[in-house]
């Protein structure tokens, strides 16, 4: 971190900005300050909006100037080329649909020096609005993260949630018994274990998953799963209770490496569909892209928000 004293400046509240909350717009333009001077700046008036005083939380809108005092900031000094990059699926001005890897973390935290945020980071370097995840996506899980590419968008999507459908694809031990659609049902909750937070069946919040067989490798089966509704690691539970774990799952299975892919996003005017990159045994020859949407179109009703 290198420190940086700032002048009085006025600034324009950019198009993708519109709607960000004050205290956000400001850290976003400014950098790392001490806990709670941002507000202390707001409430005493040093921050103006338009000319006018404001509240920390108040939203800003497109086309307004914010003066902002002369503060010393705190910037992180970041090395230029060391993080990889993003598989990007698509992109327009207000979305990034990334294919994002196995085994990257969406946000990083102890132990971890490299994740999606970090890579969003690094891609957008220089501009106003560094896009956000719009919803979470496992570590080890692979496959289709939606981000924001503007303030705007991200709460039309938080807000039309649960409209959203999202499809996963997964290998599972076992010969799976059923054709055609199978709802699983249970209650899901968080506990508190020797060896970290696990999710456990039986108790907690009603959780929902629409199942389909694909195909089966030995005593494997390949499986598409359609979220009713979005607990922690639901699909991994479920399938677990059922008597086949997630092919490597290492909390739920064997381990060795999870085989759980987000294959599918849609909501009304939007579909994204990625395959994953599987190999050797698990490779995705055995069934088409377009059997797969297929078979994805007959999926029950969604029930509950995401």
């Amino acid at each position: 971190m290198q420190s940086e004293r700032t002048s009085v400046q006025l600034v324009e509240v950019g198009p993708e900005e519109n709607g960000r909350k004050l205290a956000s717009f400001l850290e976003a333009r400014l950098g790392v300050l001490p806990a709670g001077l941002y507000m202390r700046l707001v409430r005493t008036g040093q921050v103006r909006v338009d000319g006018r005083r404001c509240k920390p939380f108040d939203r800003v809108l497109t086309g307004q100037m914010v003066r902002v005092p002369p503060v010393t900031v705190q910037r992180k000094v970041e090395a230029v080329g060391l993080l990889p990059g993003l598989d990007v699926a698509f992109e327009n001005e207000e979305m990034l649909v990334i294919d994002k890897p196995a085994g990257l973390p969406v946000h990083g935290g102890t132990g971890w020096a490299d994740s999606v945020h970090d890579r969003l980071k690094e891609r957008s370097a220089g501009q106003i609005f560094v896009p956000v995840p719009v919803h979470r996506l496992d570590r080890d899980t692979s496959g289709i993260l939606l981000c924001a590419k503007t303030h705007d968008f991200l709460r039309a999507m938080h807000a039309s949630w649960p409209a959203v459908t999202k499809a996963y694809l997964c290998w599972v031990e076992g010969k799976w018994s059923e054709t055609g659609w199978r709802t699983v049902v249970s209650e899901l909750a968080k506990v508190k274990t020797a060896g970290g937070e696990q999710v456990v069946s039986g108790q907690g919040k009603r959780a929902v998953s629409h199942v389909h067989p694909l195909s089966a490798a030995g005593q494997r089966s390949l499986l598409l799963v359609v979220l009713g509704t979005g607990r922690t690691h639901q699909i991994r539970v479920h399938l677990a209770d059922s008597g086949h774990p997630i092919v490597g799952d290492p909390r739920y299975g064997r381990g060795g490496g999870l085989l759980l892919h987000a294959a599918a996003l849609s909501w009304p005017g939007r579909s994204f569909f990625v395959l994953p990159p599987w190999q050797e045994d698990f490779a995705m020859e055995r069934i088409s892209a377009q059997d797969i949407k297929g078979i994805l179109a007959t999926a029950p009703a969604k029930e509950g928000a995401i």
